[in-house]
């Protein structure tokens, strides 16, 4: 009972998360706008950052990162490999100590990927990874492309 405070402020950033997730469904900025900045290379503390290639081969982590389990709480690396490499999942065989690095690494790039184009945010003190309210917009709009046909896509230019 002493930490129902606590508790309640949690619960209420939860849920004030989630309904940001849905807000993103009512947005009038057009898909280019939220498309083009991702597919320029980007400038992160003090390094270049290449360019996104959503429709190409950063298609499947933007899925990945989308999945409604990480909008509450965030994601972490290990999220991201059990997603990106589902054959290669804990249990199934004990993979060597140097294929687990180089998975950890390959996930923590493209995680640094996109934090500098302002998909995701580091939540300070944790190993997480929230996506910021810009993120969900873009993915949503990546993802939406990519699953609608030109059909309905010519009876909205219309």
């Amino acid at each position: 009972m002493c930490d129902l405070y606590s508790r309640t402020q949690v619960s209420q950033r939860a849920n004030e998360r989630y309904l940001d997730a849905f807000s993103t469904l009512d947005d009038t900025t057009r898909m280019a706008e939220l498309i083009r900045p991702l597919q320029q290379p980007r400038e992160y503390r003090n390094r270049r950052v290449r360019a996104l290639r959503p429709f190409a081969d950063d298609y499947t982590l933007l899925e990945a990162v989308n999945h409604g389990e990480f909008m509450l709480y965030g994601l972490r690396n290990r999220d991201l490999q059990r997603l990106l490499y589902p054959g290669l999942a804990a249990g199934a065989v004990a993979l060597e100590a140097k294929e687990k690095r180089r998975r950890s690494a390959a996930v923590s790039r493209k995680l640094r990927l996109l934090v500098a184009h302002g998909l995701l945010q580091k939540v300070q003190k944790t190993h997480r990874y929230q996506v910021t309210a810009a993120g969900r917009l873009a993915i949503s709009a990546v993802l939406t492309i990519q699953q609608t046909s030109m059909a309905i896509l010519a009876k909205a230019a219309a």
